[in-house]
């Protein structure tokens, strides 16, 4: 499942470097301890990833608050996307979303709705993984 929507992410990722002619700029927002998605896109030389969170696992991890965020971070980005944020989260996550108009991807957890009141997202399957998506 992971690598599937590790897979999709990649894929948005190339086609908008393509379109764009240059690097795609993708923010994780509440990175946690899981960061093996960020760390395999930022492999790819067309990627720029951050890393973010309220309290960063390591070094890589930039400090953020999304109910106070840093819009520097995210100044620019093409994708955003969060795995498994809590539902208090997510309209926050939205509101930085609707800043910088990027693409969303919310990875909620196993049987979970989103706590969405303002955007309408829309649930997409992708070969094992399942996500909800805005696109820009």
């Amino acid at each position: 499942m992971w690598n599937d929507l590790e897979e999709f992410i990649l894929k948005l990722a190339i086609e908008n470097s393509e379109k764009t002619g240059k690097k795609t700029k993708i923010v994780e927002i509440g990175a946690g301890k899981f960061q093996t998605i960020s760390k395999n896109l930022s492999e790819n030389e067309n990627i720029d990833i951050i890393m973010t969170d309220i309290d960063p696992a390591n070094e890589n991890v930039i400090k953020d608050d999304v109910f106070n965020p840093n819009m520097s971070i995210y100044k620019d980005a093409d994708i955003l996307f969060s795995i498994r944020p809590p539902a208090e989260l997510q309209e926050e996550i939205m509101k930085i979303r609707d800043n910088v108009d990027a693409t969303l991807i919310i990875k909620p957890l196993f049987n979970e709705d989103l706590n969405m009141k303002t955007k309408k997202m829309k649930l997409k399957n992708y070969n094992r993984a399942s996500f909800y998506i805005y696109e820009r």
